[in-house]
């Protein structure tokens, strides 16, 4: 079985009240992987 905490989820959002936002569903949600914001396209590739 495959263990998906292990992978670390991009979130590409310029936004900080999306990026509170999404994060927070994520922890309502208990997803415990780790969470890397870049704060634009260019800056995530």
């Amino acid at each position: 079985m495959i263990n998906f905490t292990e992978y670390t989820i991009l979130l590409v959002e310029d936004d900080p009240n999306d990026v509170f936002l999404i994060q927070r569903a994520f922890r309502k949600a208990n997803l415990a992987n780790p969470i890397q914001v870049m704060n634009d396209g260019e800056a995530a590739v």
